[in-house]
């Protein structure tokens, strides 16, 4: 990597921090800068991205003690997208040969996103998309072949939004939205406000809240361009549902809550229980 002017370093110091989206409407958590970054299935490697004036610095640094192993420069702004508002990070794919940034999610007639594929070990860019519209990374297939996108739908307020499909290859959408086949006509709304995947990352779980309705659990099967809506009991106060956590125990997904098991879901047949 190219040596960095002084007043780069200075921005790329001053950015090493997180931002959200949040303020601007919908369901993004937006993007991650610098911190904690997202980290590989091993737990050996965190890939981090510090916004560097016009450009972006993308370093892999060993989990262990910190040191950068690799650095790379790229023009534009480009962070790590957030998938969840407790900080859950995506844009690395199972198998680890994909990491993805994406630039912030746009408004308005003339509205562009752009996504930068970089092989982790290297940080030499794989490929590029740019989408016209507003969209937010939500998640990949294992092998990262398959990127799963929000689309926000109407203004920056409108609070509607649609799950979609990337062929990463051929660089386009999917035709059609990623709906639940058993509730084709159920409109997408909600703050996602956690998410965990199996291991294998075949599925991401995201626990979504919604105004005036039940929380619901999206699983999204990354490798069929599935997606299932999960209803939970309407007992879950707005608070429970921020502090919650999932996780997944062989063919169970547990909704945890100060440490105890408050639901549990069939990951095949999706009924939930106590």
């Amino acid at each position: 990597m190219r040596r960095l002017s002084l007043p780069i370093a200075l921005a790329v110091v001053s950015c090493w921090t997180a931002y959200s989206a949040a303020a601007a409407g919908g369901p993004s958590p937006g993007l991650k800068f610098g911190s904690t970054g997202v980290l590989s299935r091993d737990g050996s490697t965190r890939w981090v991205a510090l916004w560097a004036g016009p450009g972006t610095v993308v370093e892999s640094v060993r989990a262990g003690d910190g040191s950068v192993e690799r650095s790379a420069y790229v023009r534009g702004i480009y962070g790590l997208p957030l998938v969840a508002f407790d900080g859950s990070t995506g844009g690395l794919s199972a198998d680890g040969s994909r990491l993805v940034l994406s630039t912030w999610p746009a408004y308005g007639r003339h509205a562009r996103t752009r996504f930068l594929f970089l092989d982790p070990y290297t940080l030499r860019v794989q490929t590029r998309v740019e989408l016209e519209g507003a969209f937010a990374f939500d998640a990949l297939s294992p092998n990262g072949s398959l990127m799963y996108l929000t689309q926000f739908l109407g203004g920056p307020r409108s609070g509607r939004y649609a799950v979609r499909a990337v062929n990463v290859a051929a660089k386009r959408l999917y035709p059609g939205t990623i709906i639940d086949p058993r509730e084709p006509g159920e409109k997408m709304t909600g703050t996602p406000f956690t998410r965990t995947g199996s291991r294998d990352g075949s599925w991401a779980y995201t626990l979504y809240s919604r105004a005036k309705r039940s929380p619901f659990v999206h699983a999204l099967h990354t490798s069929a361009r599935e997606a299932f809506c999960i209803d939970l009991p309407e007992r879950l106060r707005p608070n429970d549902i921020s502090q919650a956590r999932m996780r997944v125990r062989g063919a169970v997904l547990q909704l945890r809550l100060g440490g105890r098991t408050i639901a549990r879901i069939d990951r095949k047949t999706f009924e939930v229980s106590r």
